[in-house]
């Protein structure tokens, strides 16, 4: 192997790592924000005064 496609397939490995720690702080960020944003459903749901939801969504008191 030459030293051009030395280069080349460090350059590709390099780039291969980088991708797939940005997919994976991608995953983690979505399933952050989702676990955030059903606590903040539930919270909104469980301090309405005029319906009581508990009684109807048993997923709320989980």
């Amino acid at each position: 192997m030459d030293e051009e496609t030395k280069q080349r397939l460090r350059h590709i490995r390099d780039a291969t790592k980088v991708n797939n720690r940005h997919k994976q702080d991608a995953q983690k960020t979505s399933a952050e924000r989702h676990e955030r944003a059903k606590t903040q459903i539930k919270a909104e749901l469980i301090d309405n005064r005029t319906i009581k939801y508990t009684s109807h969504m048993r997923w709320i008191n989980r």
